[in-house]
């Protein structure tokens, strides 16, 4: 197993400096000011397929370090996605929602999130939970959390509660405040942070213009159910309502009961094609 595997699958994040190098650093930056963005349950940007095709094969080679690990196959990526601090971006501790009301699960999936404009060092990073420090801190409750997703930790008088936000109620309680596992990798504007997709993370802070390109691999062997998508509460229905992707989803799901994940993304990516075109038309 390598470095980077061992690193990611014990601690859940791993840092590799100037993972892009400075053309296409620009090239993104570029992408980005010309970009379209989606308002739905935030503001996002879309990077251009023929921009992430300038890093389709460093990605590849990245994905190979996990070749063999039954536990860890994110064999797959699809395109890439801006967040910026300039379009309201700053969220608190949580376990990611949307790719996991969608994939069903977090293990084989890998979040490479990088910086692409990046004024300060030490400021607007991404504040992360190391997994074995979760781990070795409360190995109760993370057995609960590990590979899920949909998850935010709410910190109240030295107590965390971690509320089950894709089919309701608390999925654990901490006698400890979340805050104190912290740690807060410096990023430059190049650099790739790894993330597995269970791991606790949130906004440092948005005192600068922090512009990040994430580009999510995932496996799309894996089956999804209808089940388990239709389990909800207000927390996901409030997502569901602010995003046309998840009606497209229930569609996908009407005469199915499972279907492959690549089915399932086959059938949203149709659907998000006819919602431009139509959008065009008007």
């Amino acid at each position: 197993m390598s470095e980077i595997a061992k690193q990611l699958l014990n601690r859940g994040f791993v840092l590799i400096p100037g993972f892009l190098d400075l053309k296409e650093v620009e090239a993104f930056g570029r992408d980005y000011d010309e970009g379209q963005f989606d308002r739905t349950v935030y503001t996002l940007g879309h990077a251009t397929p023929g921009t992430i095709e300038l890093i389709s094969q460093k990605i590849s080679i990245l994905l190979t370090e996990f070749d063999g690990i039954a536990e860890f196959q994110p064999s797959h990526f699809g395109g890439g996605t801006y967040f910026s601090t300039e379009k309201g971006i700053n969220f608190g501790w949580h376990q990611d929602h949307e790719s996991y009301f969608v994939n069903q699960t977090h293990q084989h999936y890998l979040n490479i999130y990088m910086p692409i404009k990046k004024p300060e060092l030490e400021s607007t990073n991404l504040c992360v939970i190391p997994i074995d420090r979760f781990r070795e801190r409360a190995s109760k409750a993370w057995s609960a959390l590990e590979w899920g997703g949909a998850s935010t930790a709410q910190i109240e008088g030295g107590c965390t509660k971690i509320s089950n936000d894709h089919a309701g109620g608390v999925r654990a309680m901490l006698d400890f405040e979340l805050e104190e596992l912290c740690e807060t990798p410096k990023l430059a504007a190049g650099d790739a942070l790894l993330l597995r997709g269970d791991i606790f993370h949130r906004t440092q802070d948005n005192d600068t213009a922090r512009v990040a390109l994430s580009v999510r691999a995932f496996n799309p062997d894996i089956t999804v159910a209808k089940e388990h998508y239709e389990q909800s509460c207000p927390a996901k229905r409030w997502f569901q309502d602010n995003n046309p992707m998840y009606a497209a989803i229930s569609r996908a799901f009407e005469d199915r009961y499972t279907m492959t994940l690549s089915d399932l993304m086959a059938f949203m990516f149709k659907a998000r094609q006819l919602r431009e075109q139509e959008a065009k038309r008007k």
